[in-house]
C-alpha cells in the first residue's frame, strides 16, 4: 500500500484490477474480483504462490503429489509449520498486517489454492483457515499452517483423485481483515438440493461463519424466491455460536447461544432480501451459481468468499 516501495511480488493487496488466480489461489482471486465490483469484502491481502515457491525452494520442499509417499506427509507438515519465514518477506508481511488491521484486533488467515474453487475442485474444507490472529507471532505461525495444509492426507488424496497429483503444488494465503459479526450467512445463488428455479437459499447463525461450515449448528435455512421475497423462514436450533477469544492467544472458541435467541430468526427479513439481493447480482457478475459466505456487524454487511457450487452438475447430470 506504499507508492514508496517497489512491488513485492510475493504480497499484493486484493483489490488492485483482476489478479491471475495462479498468483493468489482461487480465494484471493475471487475476493480480488468481489472488490473490483464494489462489493462489500474487508480488507485483505495475499501472499502469493511466488512466497510460497520460494519457502519451498529454500528448504527443499517436494514439489508434487506425486513426489511425496503417504507415509511422509505428516512429518513434512510439521516441518513447514516449524520453519521460520524468510526474514525480508516476514517484514513485508508484518507491515501489510498492520496496514490491515487498522485499529481492528484481528485477522483471518485463508488458505487458497490454485485449483482451489475452481469449476471443477472445490477443495471445501481441505485447506487450513486460522481465525482471530492477533500478533505478528500467531500470523507468522498461521502463514507457515496454511502452507503445510498444502501437504494434508486428505488434500493429497483430493489431488491424485482429481488427475493433478502430477502438477506443480503451489498455495496463497489470504489475510483478511477479521469481522466481529453478529450473524454470520451463506448463501446459495440455486438451491443446491431441489433445483428449484430462481429460489435462492441462505443458512445464517450468530457468531462467525465457522458454526455454518463446519456443522457446528443446525442454522436457519430461509428460501427467497424469484420476486426476492423471503418465502420460506425454517429457524435452526443454533445452540452454539463460534466468537473470537477474550484476549490475544485464545483463539475462537465455542460458546451457548442464550435459550431465548435460539427460537429467533437469527437474520430479519429485510437483511435475508438485502444478502440475497447483492448474492443474485454477483453470481450474475461472475456468471456462475455461487456460493456466498458473509456477515452482518450491527446494520453493516460483509462478504467474505465467494466460489463456485460444484454439486449442480452432479445434480443436473452434466
Amino acid at each position: 500500500m506504499d507508492g514508496g516501495r517497489a512491488p513485492d511480488p510475493r504480497v499484493v493487496w486484493l483489490h488492485h484490477g483482476e489478479t491471475d488466480r495462479a498468483l493468489v489461489g482461487g480465494k484471493g482471486a475471487s475476493l480480488n474480483r468481489l472488490s473490483v465490483l464494489g462489493a462489500p469484502v474487508p480488507p485483505a491481502f495475499a501472499l502469493t504462490t511466488h512466497a510460497y515457491h520460494a519457502f519451498a525452494g529454500l528448504h527443499g520442499l517436494p514439489r508434487r503429489a506425486s513426489d511425496v509417499a503417504d507415509r511422509e506427509l505428516t512429518n513434512l507438515r510439521a516441518r513447514i509449520e516449524a520453519l521460520p519465514l524468510p526474514p525480508d518477506l516476514r517484514d513485508a508481511v508484518c507491515r501489510e498486517f498492520a496496514v490491515c488491521r487498522d485499529g481492528s484486533e484481528a485477522v483471518a488467515v485463508r488458505s487458497s489454492a490454485t485449483a482451489e474453487d475452481s469449476a471443477e475442485f472445490s477443495f471445501a474444507g481441505l485447506h487450513d483457515t486460522i481465525l482471530d490472529v492477533r500478533d505478528e507471532t500467531s500470523l507468522e505461525r498461521a502463514i507457515t499452517r496454511c502452507w503445510a495444509s498444502l501437504w494434508s492426507d486428505r488434500a493429497v488424496t483430493y489431488r491424485r483423485a482429481g488427475g493433478i497429483a502430477a502438477d506443480e503444488s503451489a498455495i496463497a494465503v489470504v489475510v483478511q481483515r477479521l469481522i466481529r459479526s453478529d450473524v454470520s450467512f451463506v448463501v446459495f445463488t440455486e438451491d443446491p438440493v431441489s433445483g428449484r428455479d430462481g429460489h435462492l437459499v441462505i443458512a445464517a447463525t450468530y457468531g462467525l461463519g465457522e458454526a455454518i461450515v463446519s456443522g457446528l449448528v443446525v442454522p436457519d435455512h430461509i428460501v427467497i424466491g424469484p420476486d426476492g421475497g423471503v418465502i420460506e423462514y425454517a429457524i435452526g436450533e443454533k445452540h452454539l455460536m463460534v466468537i473470537p477469544g477474550a484476549m490475544p492467544g485464545d483463539g475462537i472458541r465455542e460458546v451457548p447461544v442464550p435459550r431465548a435467541m435460539r427460537s429467533v430468526p437469527a437474520l430479519t427479513e429485510a437483511q435475508a432480501i438485502e444478502a440475497a439481493t447483492i448474492a443474485r447480482a454477483l453470481a450474475g457478475r461472475f456468471g456462475y451459481p455461487a456460493d456466498i459466505e458473509g456477515a452482518f456487524a450491527g446494520r453493516e454487511l460483509f462478504l467474505l468468499q465467494i466460489r463456485p457450487i460444484t454439486t449442480l452438475g452432479s445434480r443436473a447430470g452434466v
